[in-house]
């Protein structure tokens, strides 16, 4: 590959540090845009030598299952700029979630302390649609600037993303998210740190950092009231362990890397509880992990 305007490339790149499971694997090619045109560039020549490719930011709903990644990775580790007005916050897409949180706490803005605590980035919430305590990162987004389907820097009304229970546009058409523009209101300093304090208590108490994990790994299905750590954990599966990995024994629907797991460990466990979920419940239960994988056939469970 020439060199790239605004782009820096590394070659045999380490992911261990770069997805929140903390799982060993190698990227091929791993991308570093500095600014937009970085950005276009890049995906311009991948797009132009028909090189697949997948965007990485906090990887937080990652599971990387190969050792080695044959997909070019693009990371937004230059796009961390948050930027304040009376009424709003934008936040680039490597934005780091809880530094957003503490900006508005900063600047007494309310709304996103449910927020507090929750790994990855502000692209890859924005993604997902990221949801916790009856609360979806969608409900405080105005709008947001993205690269299209024509290589072309533009903004999208939060109306346009078509934002459901952990879905969004994004995962649909060929958008890379650039920056978003949050709508909050004003409120009491104090309130506002309270409620983060309680927020973190709460995932501290259920002890979501004690090992690497994805966070939740399957979602629920409300049109049924199906919440699926309940019925996992009615199941009696916390502890299951294959190889290093484990349903975490504090939560049914974390799956943790407890001993040096590898990719393959977390995606077989994942089978498993979705088999014994079946075979048991006659429910389907899907991840919302996101796969990563040389195989085509693995990349949806």
């Amino acid at each position: 590959m020439n060199n790239i305007d605004g782009v820096i490339h590394k070659k045999n790149f380490s992911l261990k540090k770069y997805n929140t499971f903390r799982i060993k694997a190698i990227a091929k090619d791993f991308y570093i845009p500095e600014n937009i045109d970085g950005f276009i560039n890049i995906l311009k020549y991948l797009k132009q030598n028909n090189k697949d490719y997948m965007i990485l930011g906090g990887g937080s709903n990652i599971l990387f299952l190969d050792k080695v990644i044959e997909k070019s990775i693009i990371y937004t580790g230059f796009f961390t700029r948050i930027e304040n007005s009376t009424k709003t916050i934008r936040a680039y897409s490597g934005a780091n979630v809880i530094d957003v949180v503490k900006n508005a706490y900063k600047n007494s803005f309310t709304g996103l302390e449910f927020l507090y605590g929750l790994p990855g980035s502000i692209g890859g919430a924005t993604f997902m649609n990221a949801r916790c305590y009856k609360h979806s990162i969608s409900e405080f987004i105005e709008k947001i600037g993205i690269i299209d389907d024509n290589l072309e820097y533009r903004t999208i009304k939060v109306y346009e993303c078509e934002y459901d229970y952990k879905q969004s546009i994004f995962m649909k058409k060929d958008y890379i998210i650039i920056d978003v523009l949050f709508q909050l209101d004003k409120g009491n300093k104090k309130i506002i740190k309270s409620n983060m304090k309680k927020y973190i208590r709460d995932r501290k108490s259920k002890h979501q950092f004690k090992y690497p994990s994805a966070g939740s790994t399957f979602l629920n299905d409300y049109s049924t009231n199906m919440i699926a750590g309940k019925v996992i954990d009615e199941l009696n599966l916390r502890g299951l362990r294959i190889g290093g990995a484990i349903v975490s024994p504090y939560h049914a629907n974390f799956i943790v890397n407890y001993k040096n797991a590898t990719g393959e460990d977390v995606y077989n466990l994942i089978n498993k509880v979705k088999e014994e979920v079946y075979n048991k419940r006659k429910i389907n239960i899907h991840p919302e992990v996101r796969i990563i994988s040389n195989d085509i056939r693995k990349n949806q469970l």
